[in-house]
């Protein structure tokens, strides 16, 4: 558990939040949930854990984090003391921890306010309590409903393959408005095929980032420095992180449903691209040229296997991909990082991981933009 004293000694929450009721008990995994002004759908989100098998449920701990900014709108703070009120009440069949980070002295301070933030809290909170350094994380969302066998399935998953962090296959549940069930379908078309078509293209980072499907022991989350406390985006360079340290994989089977609900909190994300859609965007526009993971496909085949050729080679090889793609890799530092990947690289195994913690998913990202015509 040394990876684990010390991540909490250094980086770990400071603050004045707390897990209320905790139980002394030590759990083998814990369910991270942020809610924000969640008292419609919070509720659900529990009963939907609730129906998970029994014996997993027992060495399960939940974390509710109700949060909002000290600043945050009064309806906002009425609307989370209710939610308070109402998952204080019920018995569940697991432990719950609900974490008071929206009342008077305990509001999240309004530089750091938002679901980053909340994410960490509960993260790090959760820590203490676990078995192991292989314990796992859970992150999922307060509009978000978990599949009976979402516990089960991902730990089996976990302790049959050689992994420490995943994503787990997702369908956003369905609206009674056929306009919003058009739209969502759309959305999540575009983030499952533009991550099938990166990971075609041999990325590591081939995978749906999203807050609501991640999972992780906690030592990979204490070894890459916890949760960003990011008001958005926190997702994608968490996972970003993870793919770094340990890789991450997709589990499969659809085991998660999060709200397809039209909601701007940021300026990401599912709720953000609905509400854009009910106001005529086109999300066609968002997809990246099947051109653009041609190149990329060919750049990662000559980049991450080139261990021991000289850049002035490879810049020349590029130059026949496309006109700019060397250009494009000058703006991204290659003329100053290839010597140093290269030497620092003991094995070509070595230099391939190297390479992808260079060129990680933002970068990938600004490629597919660059080279989509």
């Amino acid at each position: 558990m040394n990876t684990i004293q010390s991540y909490l000694k250094k980086r770990g929450i400071s603050g004045p939040w707390k897990i209320a009721s905790e139980s002394n008990q030590k759990f083998d995994r814990a369910v991270i949930i942020p809610a924000y002004s969640e008292s419609e759908y919070l509720p659900k989100t529990l009963a939907s854990l609730n129906e998970n098998n029994p014996s997993f449920l027992k060495d399960t701990l939940i974390v509710v984090v109700i949060n909002n900014a000290e600043n945050s709108p009064e309806y906002i703070l009425k609307n989370n003391q209710h939610c308070f009120e109402l998952v204080s009440s019920p018995k569940y069949r697991f432990s719950l921890g609900i974490v008071d980070a929206f009342s008077n002295g305990l509001a999240l301070p309004p530089k750091y306010a938002g679901v980053g933030l909340a994410r960490k809290i509960g993260m790090d909170l959760a820590l203490p309590h676990l078995t192991s350094p292989q314990s796992l994380i859970f992150c999922t969302d307060a509009d978000t409903q978990v599949s009976p066998d979402y516990l089960s399935k991902v730990t089996q998953y976990f302790e049959s393959h050689d992994t420490s962090a995943a994503v787990i296959s997702f369908e956003h549940l369905q609206s009674k408005d056929s306009t919003i069930n058009d739209a969502i379908e759309k959305y999540e078309n575009f983030l499952k095929t533009t991550a099938e078509k990166m990971q075609d293209a041999g990325s590591p980072y081939g995978y749906v980032a999203m807050g609501s499907t991640m999972v992780c022991t906690a030592e990979a989350y204490c070894a890459v420095g916890g949760m960003p406390r990011k008001t958005a985006t926190e997702d994608f360079y968490f996972l970003q992180e993870l793919t770094k340290y340990c890789g991450v994989h997709t589990i499969p089977e659809v085991l998660v449903y999060p709200s397809p609900r039209p909601i701007s909190r940021v300026y990401l994300g599912t709720g953000y691209r609905m509400e854009q859609m009910q106001k005529g965007f086109d999300i066609t526009i968002l997809y990246y040229s099947d051109e653009a993971f041609g190149y990329l496909s060919k750049w990662l085949k000559i980049g991450s296997h080139a261990f021991e050729i000289h850049l002035h080679d490879i810049l020349k090889k590029l130059t026949d991909i496309h006109p700019h793609l060397v250009e494009f890799l000058q703006l991204e530092g290659i003329e100053h990082i290839w010597s140093k990947i290269q030497n620092n690289a003991p094995s070509k195994s070595h230099f391939t991981e190297q390479f992808h913690r260079w060129f990680d998913g933002l970068k990938t990202i600004r490629f597919l933009k660059r080279f989509t015509s």
